[in-house]
């Protein structure tokens, strides 16, 4: 008889024994393996709404009317009537430049112009009794020639006179330096006292800022797209709005004015102006805007929160929830986007059920418990 190994004997009934109490532990019943149930996704319905299609631009704030303030003449500034930074009226006066060297020259052209005439009137005379005396044969025709000449010259001597007072008025006008259009005016770049003259450069500035005119860029395809439309009058009306830097929508829509006659080189764009009313001159130039088309006659579209679409390799995907519970992946083709929501152009159909929240918690194929959405879906 082959010997029995005694200590494995005893491992065996060991673990017997050991299988035996867990066995026996509890009700008697053996244990089942409880089923984790599907997790919770939140879901919104796919809708119909109405949308009104827009696409935007980046743009930036111009002067409608930009004035650079300049001196004429020369001489020395003696008065400043405007604050800088205040809204003026056209015509108001902003610079005056001492005038009394101004005034003496126009003294002395009107004295030119006196003495001037009393030449000319001596001279008619004196072409007058020489014509008689030349009709009675007393003087010669060279008589009368010198007499015709002395009085065409003392005429434009006149003339010229003249047009000495006229420039010298003139220049005494442009000492008062006055605004040519209502706006806002800048900082002052001179001060009371100085030499100001036509080298001196700016003196301020006057910006007209109601209306006020922004300026975005289409793309050459765009703009020729746009023009085929035009061409076809098959444009459709659009409202021009802006969006501003801190996110709000500006109050007034603006006026297409007219689109640049050329295209840009460097950039290969065309130029397009739109002028907005800007009553309480919040817009200054310089600004930078999101110019806002957005056409007046909306279509329906389907619109679904933009949290729901995903990307892969072959694009943009949600997942849908199908009458069974289960996920199902579906690729989708986007286009504009309204806020939060975008439009899907395929890919989806009114009534079905979309996942908004939860989405990493499932995978396509597995089965879910859909919770409406407490919030309003898209478009809402």
């Amino acid at each position: 008889m082959a010997p029995v190994n005694v200590s494995r004997s005893v491992a065996v009934v060991v673990l017997v024994s050991v299988a035996g109490l867990l066995a026996g532990c509890g009700d008697g019943a053996a244990p089942v393996a409880s089923a984790t149930p599907p997790p919770a996704v939140t879901v919104v319905p796919v809708t119909l709404q109405d949308f009104s299609r827009s696409q935007e631009f980046v743009g930036k704030t111009e002067a409608f009317h930009t004035v650079d303030i300049r001196a004429r003449v020369t001489g020395y500034l003696i008065a400043e009537d405007f604050k800088e930074g205040e809204q003026i009226a056209k015509d108001s006066l902003l610079f005056k430049i001492d005038p009394a060297e101004f005034d003496a020259k126009v003294s002395a052209a009107t004295a030119g112009v006196e003495r001037a005439q009393a030449v000319f009137i001596e001279a008619d005379a004196k072409l007058e009794r020489t014509r008689v005396l030349a009709e009675k044969d007393t003087l010669t025709q060279a008589n009368l020639d010198e007499a015709i000449a002395g009085q065409a010259k003392a005429k434009a001597d006149v003339a010229s006179a003249e047009a000495d007072l006229a420039t010298a008025k003139l220049n005494l006008g442009y000492t008062e330096i006055r605004s040519p259009i209502d706006g806002r005016i800048g900082r002052s770049a001179v001060d009371i006292g100085n030499l100001i003259g036509p080298d001196s450069g700016i003196l301020a500035t006057v910006i007209d800022l109601d209306p006020i005119r922004v300026g975005f860029s289409l793309a050459e395809r765009q703009y020729l797209t746009v023009m085929g439309m035009v061409e076809a009058g098959d444009i459709p009306d659009l409202v021009p709005r802006i969006r501003l830097a801190n996110g709000e929508i500006f109050s007034e829509d603006g006026t297409l004015a007219f689109a640049d006659n050329q295209v840009d080189p460097s950039t290969g764009t065309v130029r397009v102006y739109i002028d907005f009313a800007n009553p309480d001159r919040i817009l200054v130039p310089g600004l930078f805007v999101n110019v806002i088309l957005t056409s007046t006659e909306p279509t329906e579209q389907i619109l679904i929160p933009q949290v729901a679409v995903q990307l892969n390799q072959s694009g943009s995907f949600v997942l849908v929830v199908d009458e069974n519970s289960k996920v199902e992946l579906r690729q989708i083709v986007t286009g504009d986007r309204s806020g939060t929501d975008i439009v899907v152009l395929e890919g989806l159909t009114e009534g079905e059920l979309i996942i908004i929240d939860g989405i990493q918690k499932v995978r396509p194929g597995g089965e879910v418990t859909a919770v409406a959405a407490s919030t309003p879906a898209a478009g809402d």
